[in-house]
């Protein structure tokens, strides 16, 4: 795996342990929108290679 796709999951990881801990209905919505987008990067990272 590349070093900007470890980054990459190691951000991934760490706002999905912040879902376990937040109940906050709007909160858990926008972590989840920066784990898509991140997901995303990572995706669009891969098809340029």
């Amino acid at each position: 795996m590349c070093e900007h796709c470890v980054e990459l999951d190691r951000r991934i990881n760490h706002l999905k342990g912040l879902l376990a801990k937040v109940t906050d209905a709007q909160t858990v919505a926008a972590i989840g929108a920066m784990v898509e987008k991140i997901e995303a990067e990572k995706i669009a990272l891969h098809l340029t290679k």
